[in-house]
Order: structure tokens, then sequence, then C-alpha cells
């Protein structure tokens, strides 16, 4: 295709031309083809290291004042030769752009580069907390995952039960998460709760209580872990957390009590995006291998390419394709000048995952059985992106967001207007009163 995935991209911003040949680079050299289930699985994590060593997983912090500690100045001297130089472009549109090129190669490279979750206790945790997952993450290339779901209520955060408790000196924390990825692989996850006194606890009606988000080691006692096999997104455990009472310190809580719903929406309006371009990579890739066959490939001494509703359904697919992808970057661009859409950023996410399932879906058609096989991509793609149209909210859900922030405009509309027909009967009965006494 002439124009298509990142293209239009590098034309608005030629800043990131250089970080885009080094993210090709560094797959062309450590995933050179598209991940296929019959494949040996590659070793994420190892790569997630390599990308570390390669200054890729600090992308999307910016300098100079991203960490949460309010620090100055450049990243201290252990951290500046790892991840690159301080001039190089970082933000939200750089990540997506590292995410729609990982994609491409297979959805779970998504964990490869940048912070990912770890963002949140960079932005919001306490001095102690954000160097040590500087030390972690951006240094050493580990991952940090999330646990917000929870079996009984899936993602209404409202409905959580995962209980912290604080008692003085410190925290407990109780509860269930699930089904969350990376349930073996992080080091440690930040975890959505409600926050109550210790005299509170047992009494009061969680879905009174704001939520709060605090930072829970992997290690820490009373952390337990129960996996379970999905049917996508296979490279990355999958699967439960259980807490038992598990002691925290205070300094492990983000932000202030009470901030994790802030600190949820505007995390995810951007982490939506970033699964979205992840899924839309994959897409583009299926519709150029689409592409190249059925050029190739005869029907009746014809090319498959050749016949109108061919020619027509692969077409539909690059340009909702293009259309999804020009929106979530445009959306992160507005993240990156400090305005975030939450309504907008949750629609892209489910429109975007909608239109990747459908060309894939389409990809997998055109390659005829063999697109039904473990030896090409497209079944494990198939997969994959069908997870992601759940993970982080479901699509019907995440439509609603913005259809409840249409209409709320539209409320607020007819109120003004209202008052203003107030307004206006006001001074008519006022003009009339005054004439009267004329």
């Amino acid at each position: 295709m002439p124009t298509t995935g990142i293209s239009p991209l590098l034309d608005r911003h030629p800043e990131l031309s250089g970080l885009a040949a080094k993210l090709t680079a560094f797959l062309d050299t450590h995933l050179p083809e598209p991940v296929c289930e019959g494949d040996p699985r590659p070793d994420w994590l190892a790569l997630r290291a390599r990308a570390a060593t390669a200054g890729l997983t600090g992308i999307d912090v910016t300098f100079p004042d991203e960490f949460g500690d309010g620090s100055q100045g450049e990243l201290p001297a252990e951290f500046s030769a790892e991840q690159g130089e301080p001039g190089e472009p970082r933000g939200r549109v750089a990540q997506g752009m590292a995410m729609f090129l990982a994609g491409q190669r297979d959805c779970d490279a998504r964990e490869i580069f940048s912070t990912g979750h770890a963002a949140m206790p960079l932005r919001y945790g306490s001095p102690a907390l954000v160097r040590h997952t500087r030390e972690k993450v951006v240094g050493a290339g580990e991952l940090a995952g999330i646990a917000s779901s929870e079996p009984h209520s899936g993602s209404d955060l409202r409905g959580f039960r995962t209980v912290l408790v604080d008692h003085g000196d410190h925290f407990t924390l109780s509860g269930s998460k699930g089904l969350i990825s990376r349930v073996e692989e992080a080091y440690g996850f930040v975890v959505f709760c409600k926050l109550v006194d210790r005299a509170d606890a047992g009494r009061t009606d969680l879905r009174d209580v704001p939520l709060s988000a605090v930072w829970v080691p992997a290690d820490a006692a009373g952390v337990l872990t129960e996996t379970t096999d999905p049917m996508g997104m296979r490279g990355w455990s999958f699967g439960h957390l259980h807490f038992v009472d598990t002691r925290l310190d205070k300094d492990f809580l983000l932000g202030e009590p009470g901030d994790g719903r802030r600190i949820f929406d505007t995390h995810f309006s951007a982490w939506r995006l970033m699964m979205s371009l992840v899924c839309l990579g994959a897409a583009a890739a299926a519709i150029q291998e689409s592409a190249a066959r059925t050029r190739a490939r005869t029907v009746a001494r014809m090319p498959l390419a050749a016949i109108p509703s061919v020619a027509a359904r692969l077409g539909t697919a690059a340009a909702e394709v293009e259309a999804a992808t020009a929106w979530c970057f445009a959306l992160l661009e507005r993240i990156d000048q400090g305005e975030t859409d939450v309504a907008a950023c949750s629609a892209a996410k489910a429109l975007a995952t909608d239109t990747a399932y459908r060309a894939v879906d389409l990809a997998l058609q055109l390659h005829g059985s063999e697109g039904y096989t473990k030896h090409t991509p497209m079944e494990k793609r198939l997969r994959d992106i069908r997870g992601l149209r759940i993970a982080d909210g479901p699509n019907d859900t995440l439509y609603s967001v913005l259809a409840h922030a249409l209409l709320a405009e539209d409320r607020q509309a007819e109120d003004h207007q209202a008052e203003d027909h107030q307004a206006g009967d006001r001074q008519a009965g006022d003009a009339r009163l005054l004439a009267s006494r004329r």
C-alpha cells in the first residue's frame, strides 16, 4: 500500500524517523518474521531485557520531569547511557509507534518496548518507589503487571472487593484479581482496591468507597498466583492473583487515598490506544500478506485479486485499518500535548480492535484452508486480537463511554438553552413591568 501504518505519522513527525529505524532494526534482528502458533515460542522476557540494553524500554518517559519524585534534569548516569540520548523523541506517540511495529510481528511482542504499566508507579509513586521502578523497568527491562478486574465484577470499578486496610504504620491487602496477564513474569503489580481504616474494615459498603491504587511486589508474603490456559495471547502467563493479608509499606500507595479512578482513567486512556495499535499493526501486516497472496493465487486462470468482490473487501479492510490507526495516533498526539479525552480513547480502542479483528478474519479467509492452520500467522492473530477486544474493558462498554459523554453534552446544552430561555423570559417580564410603570 502506498501509505500505510506509520508512514503518515513520520510525515508529521520526522523527528521520530531515527527511533522508527532503531525499533525496526531491533525487530528485524530478534523477530524477523511474524510468529505462527506452530513456531517455537520466542523468549519474550529475554527480548525485553535486550530491548532495555538497546535503550528501548523508556521510550514513553519524557525528560526532564516525568518521574513522580519531581526530579529535574536527566536520568541518573547509570540509566542515561542505557536509555539513549536525552534529546531522543519520547512520549506516548513514540510508544504507540513501537506498539504498531511490534504488532506487525506478533501481538505478544506488545511487552517488549516501553515502561508499560510501570508508568503508574513512575508517575504516582513515592521517591523511593520511583527510583526502584527505574532500576527494574527502565534499566534492567523487568516487567510490571496490573491487577484490576475481579472474578465477580469484571471491570466494574465500584464493585471491587479487594480491600487495603490502613493499620497506621502499614497496610494489609486482601482479595482476588483475575483474569490478568503477566502473572508469573511481572516482578510486581499495580493493584486497584478499596482503602479503609482498620476500624471500618468489614463494616463499610465498599461500593461507596473511592478507588485507590497500590504497588504490590510479586514476592510479598501472602501473594498467591493461579495460572490458566487462555485461548490466545499465550506468550505471557495468564491467571488470577490472590492476596491473603499481604503486608505492604505505606510508601507503596500510588498518589493519595481515593486517587485510583483518576490514575486508572489517565493510564488506561493511553494504554487502550497502545493495545489498539498492537492489533492494528497485526491487521496491517495481515492485509499486506493477503494482497501479495491474492496477486499470486489464481482462480479460473485469473488472479484472485482481479475478482471485484475480493478487491473491494480487501480495500475496505485497508481503509478501515488506516482510519482507526490515524485516530489512535491523533489521540496520542493530544495526550502528549496534555489533553486526554477519556471517552474518545475508550471508543477508539473498541473501534480499532473490532476493525483489526475483521481485517484478520478476512485475511484468514483469503488464505483459504492454509490460513486455518498453525503454519500462517492468521489464526494466532485472530485469537490474540479476540482477547484484546475483552482486555481493558469489553468493547460494548467502551463504545457506551463515548455515548454517555455525548449525551451528557446534549443534556448540558439543553440545560444552558433552558437557562437562556428563563433569562429571556425574566428580561421580557422586567421590560413589561417597566412599561406598565411608565
